[in-house]
């Protein structure tokens, strides 16, 4: 498909870049990005909204890189609080430490999501995709183990502030980006968040530390499990950034 020249750049990534064009969001892939992964996060979407997580609808063009969104009038999460933190008025959160207390209610929000009928992948299923066979041996039991201790749910694990939208009528967050999802232990969405910050910032790392991580208490979720999660979720990081 080709644009007239009115569309908006308002997103870019390492794989894509997102303009705003006629009322609609286009996700515009690299075309170096593999079709089969584009096809898989609309299916990713698809079942998203099967669930009730997300309104947001993916559509077809005629470009098989180009994706067609539902467009969220708003913005991410991470201005919010960057605006906060910069002592600048906003209205969604009343201070930074509140922008994290709206991350820890996406977690809960996902994770009591009815995974019945959803065709989500497991994540000791594809976890260990483009490993090492030494790193894949090291983590798929770690993933069973907890599996089979604390149960599993939806988990996105990719989320922070960039992917937590705020629309300007203030209807609540809604959540994007969800080609990470799996069904998978909670444990492992607060475990990859860690894991994410710490890239960031030891501040913001704090901050989810004292508001976010008190909630593994309510899921009974111990500390060396944590731990493992951490470990488990670094060495997919490190795979995803090679």
């Amino acid at each position: 498909m080709l644009f007239d020249g009115t569309e908006i750049l308002i997103g870019k990534g390492a794989q894509a870049e997102v303009f705003l064009y006629k009322g609609f969001a286009y996700k515009v892939y690299k075309e170096t990005y593999p079709a089969e992964w584009i096809s898989f996060e609309k299916k990713q979407q698809r079942e998203v909204n099967k669930a009730g997580l997300c309104p947001v609808r993916y559509y077809d063009t005629d470009d098989p890189h180009i994706i067609r969104m539902d467009y969220i009038n708003g913005v991410m999460l991470e201005k919010i609080v960057n605006d906060c933190a910069a002592g600048k008025e906003v209205d969604e959160i009343a201070d930074v430490p509140d922008g994290f207390r709206m991350l820890s209610k996406a977690f809960k929000f996902v994770h009591k999501a009815d995974i019945r009928g959803l065709d989500f992948p497991r994540f000791s299923e594809t976890a260990g995709m483009g490993l090492s066979k030494e790193n894949a041996e090291k983590i798929i039991p770690v993933i069973e183990r907890i599996s089979a201790k604390t149960g599993e749910c939806l988990c996105h694990l990719d989320m922070h502030f960039l992917n937590i939208m705020i629309p300007k009528d203030k209807s609540g967050f809604k959540i994007i980006d969800w080609m990470n999802a799996r069904i998978a232990p909670a444990v492992f969405d607060y475990a990859r968040t860690y894991v994410v910050l710490k890239e960031v910032s030891e501040e913001a790392l704090n901050l989810y530390e004292a508001t976010v991580l008190p909630d593994l208490k309510e899921l009974r979720i111990s500390e060396p499990d944590f731990s493992d999660a951490v470990e488990v979720c670094s060495i997919v990081r490190a795979r995803e950034k090679a």
